[in-house]
């Protein structure tokens, strides 16, 4: 599976080959094939693999959390350099995106990951918040989601550290603003 993730990230859905797949994976193209099927399958294989590792990967965050404090803590940890959020798995979720043009139960499956990752965000904040309206938290949600996401997609293109910082900042700054709220 990473390496099917690995090419999809690489080549895009349309430019991993079973050949390319099984040579990252060190395996042989029939057994990539029986193991991942035909190209329709593969994409599924993929989607499923890629979107239940966002959802285990945002369960352990949570959980990871401490009692109090958790919006200041989980900014901390999606910008760490710890963050165990793969670049890789981001292009991944990206290619499966662009596919999701031509495939409406791809489409649902995808923006069902990315708003139940939004939505999981916003109630962190809203807990540390109850007081500031529901609107305000929800955009710092997704303002921070998308500075997120961001971030972790052009990873791969090694950016200079400062902008990852500004990055981290502007994600504080959602925060911060909540915090100044009456």
């Amino acid at each position: 599976m990473q390496a099917l993730v690995r090419c999809v990230a690489r080549y895009g859905l349309d430019g991993a080959s079973l050949s390319q797949i099984a040579k990252e994976a060190g395996l042989t193209r029939p057994l990539i094939r029986h193991h991942l099927g035909n190209r329709d399958e593969l994409i599924t294989t993929l989607q499923d693999y890629v979107l239940k590792s966002f959802s285990d990967q945002s369960d352990a965050l949570v959980a990871g959390l401490p009692a109090s404090g958790k919006s200041r803590h989980l900014i901390d940890l999606l910008f760490s350099d710890m963050n165990q959020t793969s670049p890789d798995m981001v292009l991944a979720f990206a290619a499966l995106t662009a596919r999701a043009v031509e495939d409406a139960s791809l489409r649902r499956a995808c923006r069902e990951a990315l708003l139940a990752f939004e939505t999981t965000i916003a109630a962190i904040l809203r807990a540390d918040f109850p007081n500031v309206d529901a609107a305000k938290v929800n955009t710092a949600a997704h303002g921070i989601v998308a500075l997120y996401f961001n971030a972790t997609s052009l990873a791969p293109l090694d950016m200079p550290n400062v902008w990852k910082t500004q990055a981290e900042q502007a994600a504080r700054a959602l925060f911060n603003g909540l915090e100044q709220e009456p």
